[in-house]
């Protein structure tokens, strides 16, 4: 045995017992060069010491312990305490079922761990003792705890507890990860959010395509400021329709439009003329009917204006549609081709104060020579003539109505001035464009529309009359003072045509403002080349702003009912989507589609709506009731109504907003399930 100590030493390594210096954490370790001594030096940095999960503390922490101490007053019972480095730490569900006792499966134990005490938690064990392998994270812990925040009750461990712990790919503890289903797709999408892993590769993350709620068009818009305080009478029911005389207007001018166009042309006119057909002789429904019938009995009796017979006709194009006016001037033979060549710049022109001119053409198809000038129609329209200077008809007693026009009264100042601006506007356009009007005449002025002026019969002169050795500033001359004599004729009743305008003037200067007579003096003067009708809009200057702002604000108005006529469109998209889905035609032999599911619902919502029937039996034709139950269903109200079927077998209490949600799903139902071997019936 002596001769053996002193042979050469033996390769075999001593297997000693740990001693209790090892486990306390002391620092004379013989068996650090060993394998196990290697493994459990780089496990001890991330594994709480056992002094302190036993009793409290570790008195070795200040004299070289290597393993870790959480602060004081940290709970080591909670789940989310790091009782070791491994990869389950990321998992953000709670670890009370998995880290219930300490196993090999984690990290490779060394000899010197084995005479270890048993550790024996203070709270109980979860049902499941066995651990659980769970699938590491891709981010570290740190991250982790921002998308699932810890309890008010746990203090955060110091960074060095918390430092990612990558696994190994190399599987050096023979277990292979399985994939954990017990996390929510919610909590997985937590520790996927962009926002809060900021430190990784954006190019990783899927990101979901918002949906883009629809626009609340149920939703009645506030009317303007400057128009948001109506009369009484039209408020609060009359906001939500355009006003009741807009809608009257409106309605008769598309009745008198087409009235007896149907019927084709009236006697004794032809069936067509050139591309115009329907013709209909416009009679005047602003006079009396005597006045009527006796106008048209002399038709054939020569114009006060054109000196020929000049009936006026209503027709329609065959091009467009559309309704024109054909003016005819009867017994005119063209002499000279050129008279129409101030024809294409009237068609040109479109002004807002003019009636446009489409085209002038001859014609035999009346048995005589005749031209025919095509105009715009308006409906409904008057003139100034029968507005203002007709004189009123005797009245049933006999005696002679006093005054003049509708009302009998002398013209007031406001209106007067709109008609001066609006005349002098168009003079304007037509001058500039190197005509002249010719027809300044009060039955030749139209007023479509309230206080609206529309020169009306422009370019018949220029071919009736053509004169190419005159100049047309002789004629924009003659228009200025036609035009002066119009003003004169409105503001006196007594002015006769050819009468010195001394004593008219005087009634002017006492009655309206001095730019009245200003004006008017200025445009009945001798001509000059000072005189045009530019310096006349200089005079009334001043009045031109009055009447743009009224422009403007009866033009917001139109918007604004224009704006309440548009809600109109809900009513019409509910019933569109309701005759989409209910009774379709190729799933006549199939119930599951009219009697399951949303089908079924929005099938009896259409009896209840249009199919009700009264205790008399009668069926209930209320469109107050439909529009009701229409404008909920489009809010979405969460308002209850009972859905009965038919044979009175089935019930069902539904809400407005569960059938609005109802047709959206059969509706996209619908528009995604397309069959292209369907042939539409």
């Amino acid at each position: 045995m002596a001769g053996l100590g002193t042979g050469p030493k033996s390769a075999a390594i001593q297997i000693r017992a740990p001693s209790n210096l090892d486990e306390g954490g002391g620092s004379n370790n013989k068996g650090r060069d060993s394998p196990a001594a290697g493994e459990k030096k780089r496990e001890t940095p991330q594994r709480i010491c056992r002094n302190v999960m036993i009793y409290g503390y570790c008195k070795f922490q200040d004299s070289g312990c290597v393993y870790y101490h959480p602060p004081p007053g940290t709970d080591l019972n909670a789940p989310s305490t790091p009782l070791t480095g491994s990869p389950a730490m990321t998992n953000p569900t709670p670890l009370s079922k998995e880290l219930t006792s300490t196993t090999k499966s984690f990290s490779g134990l060394g000899a010197e761990h084995l005479s270890a005490p048993v550790f024996v938690p203070k709270t109980p064990i979860g049902e499941n003792p066995s651990p659980r392998a769970t699938t590491p994270s891709l981010q570290p812990s740190t991250l982790t705890q921002n998308a699932s925040p810890l309890p008010a009750s746990m203090s955060v461990p110091p960074p060095s507890a918390l430092a990612p712990s990558w696994p190994s790919l190399g599987n050096q503890g023979g277990i292979l990860p399985r994939q954990d289903n017990s996390m929510s797709f919610e909590d997985s999408m937590i520790s996927m959010d962009p926002a809060q892993t900021s430190a990784l590769d954006g190019s990783m993350f899927m990101h979901h395509q918002s949906v883009r709620q629809p626009l609340d068009h149920h939703l009645y818009v506030s009317p303007l400021p400057h128009i948001s305080n109506p009369p009484i009478s039209h408020h609060p029911l009359h906001s939500f329709f355009i006003p009741d005389d807009l809608r009257r207007t409106l309605q008769s001018k598309h009745d008198v439009t087409y009235q007896g166009l149907q019927a084709g042309s009236g006697p004794g006119l032809p069936s067509e003329l050139g591309i115009y057909h329907s013709l209909r002789v416009i009679e005047n429904t602003n006079i009396p009917q005597q006045q009527n019938q006796s106008t048209s009995q002399n038709q054939n009796q020569p114009s006060k204006v054109y000196i020929h017979p000049a009936p006026v006709y209503k027709a329609v194009s065959s091009v467009d549609g559309n309704v024109y006016t054909l003016r005819r001037i009867e017994g005119y033979k063209l002499v000279n081709e050129n008279a129409f060549g101030a024809i294409d710049t009237w068609r040109r022109m479109r002004h807002p104060n003019i009636v446009g001119l489409r085209e002038a053409f001859t014609t035999k198809a009346f048995n005589d020579n005749s031209l025919i000038l095509v105009y715009d129609y308006h409906p409904l329209s008057t003139t100034i003539w029968e507005e203002h200077l007709l004189p009123n008809q005797p009245n049933q007693s006999g005696g002679t109505g006093g005054g003049r026009g509708r009302t009998g009264l002398p013209i007031q100042e406001r209106v007067l001035w709109s008609y001066i601006t609006q005349i002098g506007n168009a003079l304007k356009a037509i001058h500039s464009s190197g005509l002249a009007a010719r027809n300044l005449d009060p039955s030749k002025i139209l007023i479509t529309n309230k206080n609206r002026i529309r020169l009306n019969g422009c370019g018949v002169w220029d071919v009736l009359a053509h004169d190419p050795n005159t100049h047309v500033g002789v004629f924009q001359q003659e228009d200025l003072v036609s035009f002066g004599k119009l003003i004169i004729s409105l503001c006196c009743d007594f002015f006769q045509p050819g009468q010195h305008p001394a004593l008219p003037l005087d009634h002017i200067q006492r009655s309206y403002s001095p730019d009245v007579k200003t004006l008017v003096m200025f445009l009945i003067s001798k001509p000059s080349p000072m005189k045009s009708v530019d310096e006349a809009i200089k005079i009334m200057g001043p009045r031109i702003l009055n009447e743009l702002d009224a422009m403007q604000n009866y033009a917001d108005t139109l918007e604004s009912d224009l704006g309440a006529e548009m809600e109109n469109g809900r009513i019409v998209r509910l019933l569109s989507k309701l005759g989409f889905i209910n009774e379709r035609a190729e799933f006549e032999l199939d119930p599951r589609w009219s009697d399951t599911g949303d089908r079924y619902i929005l099938k009896l919502f259409r009896d209840y709506v249009f199919h009700s029937v009264g205790v008399d039996g009668k069926p209930i034709l209320d469109l107050s009731h439909v529009l009701t139950c229409l404008n909920k269903l489009d809010a979405g109200l969460d308002e209850r109504i009972m859905l009965v079927s038919r044979d009175d077998q089935s019930c069902l209490v539904v809400s407005y907003r569960e059938i609005k949600h109802c047709i959206e799903a059969a509706f996209n139902e619908l528009r995604n399930a397309g069959n292209p071997h369907r042939i539409h019936r």
